[in-house]
């Protein structure tokens, strides 16, 4: 069966839009566990802004901001399908074209030298989209993240040295907590990666946003070091939107990577509260259905 490439970009335009218009149910669990765990009545009222802007978005089919961000997409496609990998790339960036365009959404693509905006949410080089394969399976997967310039300026790396041990690589993560403040749109989702060479730690950072908010890594001893970094960045006090609070981030995501013996790099991201996460499993025929996470079960 031949794939319906044109299909595809319409429901990857549809993907964009969900992406910052309807947002995942753990996002809005979290927000209101905060909110009902709240001391501080500042924090608590920023809070409640932030739930009534997410109704009030999802009711009306818009933006909860006006920073449609950058996107970076995932794709993972199964070994059963029969599909032309570039037309796919094709179709995911037009998807995003024709979205953007069509409801006249702010444009942030920008020349790196001249700073002069593109025109448009794409070109050569974004959406960014990172490629995987799902063995014997007959659908794909596609994931997309947004992340607005507040939380993506918020970023931190560091070539730490095997002698700095976990102490040092703690010490560089809440540092960074701490560096950031407010900025990212607190209480951010605070993502890290551990190991990997230099392009894939700051990789891993991308991937540990993909996982539902505070479900833990499957590794225990790495679960553990979320645990208490989660309780560490919150008792920073910098809470919602910087104004002092209980919540700081709503949940801490580890990934790593295997390292060379003489190297230990780390990074750390903030992903803003508002946490733009969405996807779809599409099948040969174009049929497709939304998940929230790579194997994750589909809904509606």
């Amino acid at each position: 069966m031949t794939f319906p490439y044109e299909t595809f970009q319409k429901i990857m335009g549809d993907l964009y839009f969900r992406n910052v218009t309807v947002f995942p149910p753990d996002l809005k669990d979290a927000l209101k566990n905060a909110f009902d765990r709240e001391t501080n009545e500042i924090a608590k009222e920023k809070l409640s802004v932030m739930l009534e802007a997410i109704k009030m978005g999802e009711g009306n089919g818009i933006p909860v901001c006006q920073d449609m961000g950058m996107q970076t997409y995932f794709v993972h496609i199964g070994t059963k399908m029969q599909v032309d990998g570039y037309k796919i790339k094709e179709a995911v960036i037009e998807g995003v074209r024709d979205c953007s365009n069509g409801r006249k959404w702010r444009k942030t693509l920008s020349n790196p030298i001249t700073r002069l905006k593109d025109g448009e949410q794409i070109s050569a080089t974004h959406p960014h989209i990172y490629w995987d394969w799902i063995k014997d399976q007959d659908y794909m997967d596609v994931m997309c993240i947004s992340k607005g310039s507040g939380s993506e300026n918020q970023s931190f790396h560091a070539m730490l040295v095997p002698a700095q041990g976990m102490n040092g690589v703690k010490k560089f993560i809440i540092d960074s907590a701490y560096a950031a403040g407010g900025q990212p749109c607190t209480p951010s989702v605070t993502t890290i990666g551990i190991g990997g060479t230099f392009d894939q730690n700051a990789k891993l950072t991308k991937i540990a946003m993909l996982r539902p908010i505070g479900k833990p890594n499957p590794d225990p001893q790495i679960a553990a070091l979320e645990r208490e970094l989660y309780e560490a960045i919150n008792a920073i006090n910098i809470g919602p939107m910087g104004f002092g609070g209980d919540t700081t981030t709503l949940a801490v995501h580890v990934e790593t990577a295997d390292v060379h013996e003489t190297q230990n790099p780390v990074s750390v991201s903030f992903q803003c509260w508002a946490a733009r996460r969405s996807g779809m499993r599409i099948f040969q025929d174009g049929k497709f259905e939304y998940i929230w996470e790579f194997g994750g079960e589909g809904y509606e």
